[in-house]
């Protein structure tokens, strides 16, 4: 049976941008939201010993080493503020596997545990489409198509990001995959990859990790 959602109520998500993804890897900015929809984001300062940095994987999300370093919050703030804010709950990503890896980096180093966890967005999405044998092929890729084009802001940004898997949600939610069928143009993938990377590194590293975080 899937999760159950009043009106008022949104399931959480979670997203983070990061210098790379290396296994050295770890988290820059993270944004997530609350039961309301409403939307947290902070950059991270950088532990002293997180050096890694791909000059690709700025491109994409527009954030700098010297940005998080003059401005990003302090890392065991931002895992305090973290179990606040989302304790006792599941939270939802699109890349639940790259996150579980930046989740474990970021409370490491903040010498804390999550007080909640992380779930696949897609698992969340995927009873309630339609039934497999009334879907169009191209279902999932329209209804991502159309969730980036009613999110503003600028993608890979951590709170768009979020943005865009409320708006998914939202679409899916509300019936728009019964209509979704057409095509709606070139795919917008939530998950680009820095040049040179590929599904390789971290996500190789933790690719099929279903425990921890």
């Amino acid at each position: 049976m899937p999760a159950s959602f009043s009106h008022s109520t949104f399931p959480c998500f979670l997203d983070f941008e990061a210098s790379s993804l290396s296994e050295q890897s770890y988290p820059v900015q993270v944004a997530w939201s609350d039961g309301e929809g409403q939307v947290e984001c902070w950059l991270i300062r950088p532990a002293d010993d997180w050096r890694d940095w791909c000059e690709g994987a700025e491109e994409i999300h527009g954030i700098t080493r010297e940005s998080i370093e003059d401005e990003g919050q302090d890392i065991a703030w931002v895992c305090r503020r973290m179990n606040q804010a989302l304790a006792g709950k599941v939270v939802f990503t699109d890349g639940v596997h790259l996150d579980r890896f930046w989740l474990r980096r970021l409370f490491v180093a903040g010498n804390a545990m999550p007080r909640f966890r992380l779930g696949d967005l897609f698992k969340l999405l995927e009873p309630r489409l339609p039934p497999p044998e009334y879907r169009p092929p191209d279902l999932l890729r329209n209804l991502i198509d159309k969730a980036w084009k009613l999110t503003p802001g600028f993608a890979h940004q951590a709170d768009t990001d979020v943005k865009y898997m409320l708006n998914l949600w939202q679409l899916v939610r509300h019936g728009s995959a019964l209509s979704a069928g057409a095509d709606t143009g070139p795919s917008m993938s939530p998950r680009l990859y820095p040049p040179g990377h590929g599904p390789t590194g971290v996500q190789a590293h933790v690719r099929g990790r279903d425990g921890g975080y």
